[in-house]
């Protein structure tokens, strides 16, 4: 039985659905999504990919989530679309955070990747949180990765990544 949303500017999620359901609003069903955070380090051989500890919503089937602790977090295109994707997340010293496709250079700091796989970057010569999104077009089998220049620490509940397709 999907569960249904009403259209009011108050209708919101209180916890997330079981896989099993779908959500609807206004009789349409909810794009796919999914929304992770908390920061877990880094993967052990992709040194410079974040790492989630808790998925708050998942919807759908359009994107598959994998987080590994050799790999990192990985976002898997399934369906070709266009996808929102922000990521924000904080670090002890000056850092640098990015939305990465398709990239090759796991362990090389987001500071120095060739351009072919930055979507987005965002740097802080501080602790701050830093944020950044993006919108555009992917296709199946695309893999998103929210990359980092490696710094570690600062508050891990700051972290947080969300990807959603929207068309």
């Amino acid at each position: 039985m999907p569960t249904i949303i009403d259209g009011s500017a108050s209708a919101t999620f209180q916890t997330p659905l079981p896989s099993s359901q779908v959500a609807v609003v206004n009789g349409s069903i909810l794009p796919s999504m999914v929304w992770v955070h908390t920061a877990n380090g880094f993967g052990s051989t992709n040194t410079r990919i974040r790492r989630f500890t808790t998925t708050q919503f998942t919807q759908g089937t359009d994107i598959t989530y994998a987080d590994s602790a050799t790999l990192g977090s990985t976002f898997t295109i399934n369906v070709t679309g266009v996808y929102a994707i922000s990521y924000s997340d904080a670090a002890a010293s000056a850092f640098t955070l990015g939305i990465f496709l398709n990239s090759a250079q796991l362990t090389t700091s987001v500071d120095t990747i060739s351009m072919a796989n930055k979507l987005i970057t965002t740097s802080t010569n501080t602790t701050d949180e830093k944020s950044t999104a993006w919108t555009g077009f992917l296709s199946v089998t695309d893999v998103i990765r929210p990359h980092t220049s490696g710094v570690a620490g600062g508050s891990t509940t700051r972290a947080i990544f969300t990807i959603v397709r929207v068309a």
